[in-house]
């Protein structure tokens, strides 16, 4: 897989690569750092799950993931996501959408850090890749910019060319905050008359009771 460290030690913890690994390709250290919440709230009336807060352990987690390049990361962040859906009975979706990034953020980055995430599991399911779905504009960072702006940023910049009446969508996300780009990505796929829309993020900076 892209990237993935050679000469590492397969019984090592991926992230600290000190002690072995318990769950999730991590160690018990660093199990202990993460924040499972298991929130559940709305966002523009369809439910939405998010699995972890984003405290300061998890956002080391996908920084080193996204920003310094360390893609094997993509199995602990898969193989939760995984789990998840798995013991939430989440396999009656027909197509599971990753946010898509700009080409310029995937050029830079040199990879699709959301789809990846869902390329370890995919198989795994009864679940396809929601195709046809294009992000079109080229937006600034979210997080450089005001919660007033974020919104104005991704106006208008997904499209779907496609009929999904009787579908079921997952949306999948790996983090939410203002929730801009879940709703821009709502909007853009309800044209297209889907009988469910349920969105799933591996974490979120608010706290939000059930």
């Amino acid at each position: 897989m892209i990237g993935d460290f050679l000469f590492l030690d397969d019984d090592l913890c991926l992230f600290c690569k000190e002690e072995e690994k318990e769950k999730y390709f991590l160690c018990e250290s660093c199990l202990n750092k993460l924040d499972f919440v298991d929130n559940e709230f709305e966002i523009l009336g369809h439910r939405a799950r998010v699995l972890y807060f984003y405290n300061p352990f998890m956002a080391s987690l996908i920084g080193d993931y996204k920003f310094n390049r360390n893609t094997s990361l993509y199995k602990v962040f898969g193989q939760m996501v995984f789990s998840y859906i798995k013991e939430k009975s989440m396999d009656n979706f027909d197509y599971i959408l990753t946010t898509p990034s700009s080409k310029s953020v995937l050029k830079n980055r040199g990879f699709d850090h959301v789809r990846l995430i869902c390329d370890y599991f995919i198989n795994k399911t009864n679940m396809e890749y929601l195709e046809n779905f294009k992000k079109i504009k080229n937006t600034k960072a979210q997080h450089q910019l005001s919660r007033e702006d974020r919104a104005k940023n991704l106006k208008n910049s997904f499209t779907f060319e496609g009929d999904l009446t009787g579908k079921n969508i997952l949306i999948f996300d790996d983090i939410i905050t203002s929730s801009n780009t879940v709703k821009e990505i709502i909007r853009t796929i309800e044209n297209a008359n889907p009988k469910k829309i349920e969105i799933l993020a591996l974490a979120s900076s608010h706290r939000v009771k059930k």
